[in-house]
């Protein structure tokens, strides 16, 4: 297979760290080519590189055998390079046929959308793929899945050589991911385009690619074909530390008091069957197919979710009134599925660690006690092991490990913090920041006094960090596994449950 891209030396800096060194690395046509590491071990600055987000400070770039500069992401899509990002960029009121071609539309005349030519553009598209997926209404009404595939038959439409794929995964439930990976598969024998294929999920990695590379601190440490490797070579490549520290799950507290009680809540405008209970000392995972209703109900019991009436009692304590405010006061809180909804993206990490306690270092006078805040905001830094240059810069400058490690970490400096609900917390993350989220999950609660709630639609993450389990189907919780019931198997067939919970 010839080269269709390679760099050489390819080396950006930021201030403070390279993001890439000095990286070698080649795609081939008709191959993947797997791309995989820690977050902030420079996998996206190459490939933002490739497409011209970001400059190169040294090295070169090589395609189609010449040498390239791409000063716009518009130069590289010319050029034959297209991304598909992490997070779908698609416009929800169009139709699958109007994103596909957004940008590249056929006009008649000089001034008129020639919308019969549109589609007939975007079905030769779709032929071409063997792709079969409604063309002709808003693309907000599609599944996840058929969102991800409208935005590679849009990366399509510019006839690239090489497809960068970016996470194609994250936000597809079980049941459409291996539908997409076996898409993904044809691509590459039908096309015989070249594809780099971003993942933290190894299970994908080693059903798609060809060959693997694994990148940490800006390097490029590894470069292999895959039937030459093993997950666990590929993990000791990426991880600094060697074997991670291993998940103990232990119920620590003898008869232990009841955080949480939930029987039937009316939100959503109808009933919800739950039959819940949490005890101190305990994670506690919910799980279910995308859709389940598994946040929709954290919400409603958290008070971010308007709840009509519900059977809940925290703490021994019923519920009357569920807001954020009395929810928070009683001592639980909830991390947000989207850690974008958990931040102030222009604002520094001590002002985003310091929102949640304004009242704390506030005196009479209304006045911020900014030293006493600041030396807090360190100490939550310091205590969840954030990696970051300076406390005043924006959080959106570090990895999303690094971010999640803030929501989570300050959520837990609340006082009279007892219950804790992780909404998909490790959505994006690579391995090692993945693994340490399971830790500090275990290690909440079995402080003392607290539980958590772990949500998640990844079956190894709940089967791995929880006591017991929730499964839910249709807005209820159908089925409770406790950890010595755990079972893949038994898992996905209540999940799939159907009857009378459909209703």
């Amino acid at each position: 297979m010839g080269v269709v891209l390679e760099t050489r030396k390819l080396t950006k800096r930021f201030p403070g760290t390279i993001a890439s060194n000095e990286i070698d690395f080649d795609v081939r046509s008709g191959e993947v080519h797997a791309i995989i590491g820690e977050n902030g071990a420079g996998k996206s600055t190459i490939c933002k590189m490739l497409t011209g987000l970001y400059q190169p400070d040294s090295g070169e770039i090589y395609f189609m055998g010449r040498k390239v500069v791409f000063r716009s992401t518009g130069d590289a899509m010319r050029a034959g390079i297209n991304m598909v990002y992490q997070e779908r960029n698609l416009i929800s009121h169009l139709t699958g046929a109007q994103n596909i071609m957004l940008g590249s539309e056929p006009v008649r005349g000089r001034f008129f959308l020639d919308e019969k030519r549109l589609r007939e553009m975007a079905k030769g598209i779709q032929d071409r793929l063997g792709l079969e997926i409604p063309l002709d209404v808003p693309v907000g009404t599609l599944s996840a899945g058929v969102q991800q595939s409208i935005e590679i038959l849009r990366a399509f439409a510019t006839e690239p050589r090489l497809l960068v794929l970016d996470e194609p995964t994250a936000s597809l439930g079980e049941r459409e991911i291996v539908p997409f990976l076996h898409f993904v598969e044809e691509l590459r024998s039908r096309m015989e385009i070249a594809v780099i294929f971003i993942s933290h999920k190894l299970d994908e990695v080693f059903q798609v690619a060809d060959r693997i590379s694994v990148f940490t601190e800006g390097v490029k440490v590894m470069t292999v074909n895959k039937p030459e490797t093993t997950r666990e070579a590929c993990i000791a490549a990426m991880l600094k530390n060697g074997s991670p520290e291993p998940i103990v799950v232990r119920q620590t507290v003898e008869n232990p008091a009841t955080v949480l009680r939930a029987g039937t809540c009316v939100y959503d405008g109808r009933p919800h069957r739950l039959d819940i209970h949490v005890e101190e000392g305990e994670v506690v995972g919910f799980y279910g197919l995308v859709g389940a209703g598994r946040t929709e109900c954290a919400q409603a019991i958290a008070g971010l979710r308007p709840m009509q009436r519900g059977e809940v009692e925290f703490c021994g304590e019923p519920v009357r009134k569920f807001t954020t405010h009395e929810m928070i006061a009683r001592g639980l809180v909830m991390t947000p599925e989207l850690r974008a909804h958990g931040m102030f993206q222009d604002d520094s990490l001590i002002d985003n660690i310091g929102v949640l306690f304004l009242r704390r270092f506030v005196n009479r006078l209304g006045l911020v006690d900014a030293k006493a805040r600041d030396a807090f905001a360190l100490d939550v830094l310091g205590r969840n092991n954030v990696r970051y240059a300076s406390p005043r810069q924006r959080i959106t400058s570090l990895s999303g490990g690094n971010i999640q490690k803030i929501i989570i970490g300050r959520s837990v400096a609340l006082e009279n913090i007892r219950l804790l609900i992780l909404d998909e917390p490790t959505n994006g993350l690579d391995l090692g920041a993945k693994h340490e989220v399971y830790l500090k999950a275990r290690h909440i609660a079995e402080e003392g006094g607290k539980a958590v709630i772990f949500i998640s639609s990844e079956m190894d993450e709940v089967l791995s960090v929880c006591n017991r389990i929730y499964v839910f189907a249709f807005g209820h919780v159908v089925q409770e596994f406790k950890r010595e019931e755990f079972s893949r198997r038994k898992l996905l067939e209540a999940a799939f449950r159907r009857g009378s919970y459909e209703q």
